[in-house]
């Protein structure tokens, strides 16, 4: 899955025509609302929930993949079937890759799948279509197998942590203070990138420096639980965004699919490369953070001039309760820009988007392009006292990159000839530029 096309050239072709499509197909966004539902009804968090969702898209994509022959397979690609129904074949796979990873929740998947299967006639078209999807499920379920994300490793921190390194913060529940999650998530097989760490970034600034104290000040003065500076529409910000950041992305992806009416096969692409995006996103943003141990603003803050932390967190409390694992860079920043970059090339970035959020109390908040949505996604790390500047501006830009490797590097469509109408000149791509 290579390519020597330039990085402009690669995202044009990754891109969706958005003219003459016909209606809707709504199985694959009904089965991306119930993938990321199941990775929270399961109670994983943005690491393992977005390796899921991943795998889920890459099973529709290749079952649909083999039927319509819409682009470059992922993994899987079988065309002897014979006659199949695509939609048929997206929701047996969506359906089977949730099953393996979450059989107590079979009984509500089954009847998800029952209610996909409902609108499409009985015969051997459905029946093929059930069985290419089961054997894309399959596939990529072998594929993942002994990737690294399992065992669930935490870290308790290092024995003796110097100033600026990252220690256990308090967590939600009061004098707890949980370990690092997912120590091993740096290391586990990315979907797209070649290595974990080809995008590892510069270390974080050193405490001290003129940028470490300016993004601590501004921490300080305007991410605390007390603060007196920090507007009301910044504390919303704060609250809105504190959901798992994958969950952002993917409500953005279906309500852009459904507001330009795309086809089945460009549903398939559009949310297999997002998916993608994240997942490995997670992955070289998990890689810096358990490489550099930067500690958080909460430790910073009520650290003594030496580094040490003996007050009990008591002097400063940050707005939100500090994740567990370390700061530098944001998973939260990372994610949704891998994410949003997508999007952007798919759809452009002016649009009006009203989500939602798991945060209880906070109302749904609506954006005016995806550019806003990524700046306040950042933002909303710092306003909430639990990342530095440096953290989100890092974090946004390997998001950036692994979007972009990933629009080079992953699922294509097919630059070919539309044979389907003799009158279209040769050099017509099935999907074209926006």
């Amino acid at each position: 899955m290579k390519s020597k096309s330039s990085p402009a050239a690669a995202l044009a072709v990754a891109a969706l025509s958005l003219t003459a499509l016909p209606a809707p197909a709504d199985v694959i966004t009904d089965w991306n609302l119930i993938t990321v539902s199941a990775t929270k009804t399961g109670g994983l968090n943005s690491n393992l929930g977005t390796r899921i969702d991943a795998i889920e898209a890459i099973a529709v994509y290749d079952a649909v993949n083999s039927i319509t022959q819409v682009g470059t397979p992922y993994h899987f690609y079988e065309t002897n079937f014979g006659p199949a129904s695509a939609e048929a074949a997206a929701a047996q796979a969506a359906h089977d890759v949730l099953v393996d990873y979450f059989p107590a929740q079979q009984a509500a998947l089954d009847a998800s799948l029952s209610n996909s299967l409902n609108s499409i006639p009985d015969g051997v078209k459905k029946d093929n279509g059930r069985a290419v999807g089961g054997a894309s499920a399959a596939d990529i379920i072998a594929l993942r197998a002994n990737d690294g994300s399992a065992p669930n490793i935490n870290y308790p921190g290092p024995v003796n942590p110097g100033v600026g390194q990252w220690r256990p913060t308090p967590g939600a529940t009061p004098g707890t203070f949980p370990p690092g999650i997912n120590e091993q998530w740096g290391t586990v097989r990315p979907f797209a990138l070649e290595t974990t760490n080809q995008f590892r970034p510069e270390p974080p600034p050193a405490v001290g420096t003129w940028r470490y104290q300016r993004a601590l000040r501004e921490v300080d003065s305007i991410g605390s639980v007390s603060n007196l500076i920090r507007t009301s529409d910044q504390t919303h910000i704060a609250e809105f965004y504190k959901q798992d950041a994958e969950l952002t992305v993917n409500e953005a992806a279906r309500l852009l699919a459904a507001s330009k009416r795309l086809s089945l096969e460009e549903n398939a692409l559009l949310f297999v490369l997002t998916d993608i995006a994240v997942a490995d996103a997670r992955i070289v943003v998990w890689d810096a953070k358990y490489t550099y141990l930067f500690w958080r603003p909460v430790t910073a803050l009520n650290a003594n001039p030496d580094g040490s932390v003996t007050n009990n967190y008591a002097a400063w409390t940050p707005l939100i309760v500090t994740p567990s694992h370390p700061s530098y860079p944001s998973g939260h920043s990372g994610t949704v820009d891998a994410g949003f970059t997508v999007l952007r090339v798919f759809f452009g970035d002016r649009h009006t988007l009203t989500l939602h959020t798991t945060t209880a109390g906070e109302p749904p908040r609506t954006i005016r392009s995806l550019s806003q949505g990524e700046a306040e996604n950042g933002l909303s790390r710092i306003y909430g006292g639990i990342h530095y500047e440096f953290d989100n501006e890092v974090g946004q830009r390997l998001g950036t990159e692994v979007a972009a490797y990933v629009l080079r590097h992953g699922p294509r469509p097919l630059e070919e000839a539309d044979d389907r109408d003799p009158h279209q000149p040769p050099e017509r791509k099935r999907f074209g530029f926006r």
